[in-house]
């Protein structure tokens, strides 16, 4: 079903669109007109969502995995926020430079970021779940004040601006969205292991685990998939928090049979808010981030009080 969905919402992805000439009839017919449109903006557009899309929620299942909370996201936990520093310090530092380096530096200051993060919560041991994504959120805080005093220090406000502003209309170069089929695909292989690590160190340790390693290698994928994104789109929110919730909620809490599910179902919604982000206003767009905020917002709230209303969110680790 979930697949059949995903296919529907591509196609209509592919066919909205200001150049009217882009129909199922002239692509058959092989316009010239509509394959151009279609193959130099409609086509990557799309792939740019879904693999955006698919990217941050597999990133989303990874961290609860691994921290044991279903809290977790890369905007839970500072990662976003680290590499809109480290756009901006990529700008500041080399000027305008290619979208490669851009992702260099920002997948260095998430990678960091979410180490360090990970380190002071393990340090103090919290049991309440609850209190983890909300240091997290402050600890992003304190990184997007940074970013923010840097950017007022070296006169880049509007830079700052433009960088955290989610959106698959605001450039036309969406070659960097490709660097997150790797880490895709390492998500996929790794996620029993993930699944292992998340039982517990001891645990993992007694079934031969190499504890530590899993975890880097997570922290890795997480941050790379972050940075490339953030390169490519700018911030998502709530997709890496709420599909993954949503995707435990209806098939369980098996890494293994359902992180297809959760990048399937990631690409669904992100398709579906961008549909709507470029329908409501036609034939101008609204920012993906402000539409995904409202309806993840909303999707949150109701998918929280029906798992606290039957049990499932757990309080304690």
């Amino acid at each position: 079903m979930i697949i059949l969905v995903f296919l529907a919402m591509g196609f209509l992805s592919l066919m909205i669109g200001v150049d009217s000439s882009v129909t199922p009839a002239n692509i058959i017919r092989l316009n010239e007109k509509a394959l151009r449109t279609l193959l130099t903006s409609r086509l990557p557009r799309t792939m740019a969502v879904i693999l955006s899309a698919s990217g941050l929620s597999a990133a989303g299942l990874i961290m609860q995995a691994i921290s044991r909370n279903k809290f977790m996201a890369p905007s839970t936990s500072g990662a976003t926020d680290a590499a809109a520093l480290g756009v901006l310090l990529s700008y500041i530092v080399l000027g305008r430079s290619s979208h490669l380096l851009q992702t260099v530096f920002a997948f260095t200051t998430a990678l960091g970021a979410t180490v360090l993060f990970t380190q002071i919560i393990n340090r103090l041991k919290l049991r309440d779940l609850v209190y983890v994504p909300l240091i997290g959120m402050m600890y992003g805080g304190v990184l997007s004040a940074l970013s923010t005093a840097i950017a007022y220090r070296f006169d880049v406000m509007q830079i700052m601006s433009s960088i955290n502003l989610g959106s698959f209309a605001r450039i036309g170069d969406f070659s960097m969205i490709y660097v997150i089929i790797p880490p895709l695909i390492l998500a996929a292989i790794y996620s029993t292991a993930f699944s292992i690590v998340g039982m517990g160190e001891d645990f993992s340790r007694n079934l031969g685990m190499a504890y530590n390693r899993v975890i880097f290698g997570g922290l890795m994928i997480v941050a790379v998939i972050t940075a490339a994104s953030f390169v490519a789109v700018g911030p998502l929110p709530f997709v890496g928090l709420i599909i993954p919730n949503m995707a435990a909620y209806f098939y369980g809490d098996n890494l293994k049979k359902t992180i297809i599910d959760v990048m399937l179902l990631g690409a669904v919604f992100v398709l579906l808010c961008d549909i709507i982000s470029r329908l409501v206003i036609f034939p101008y767009e609204m920012s993906v981030g402000f539409t995904i905020g409202i309806v993840g917002g909303l999707l949150f709230m109701v998918l929280l009080i029906r798992m606290t209303r039957h049990g499932k969110v757990p309080r304690h680790a």
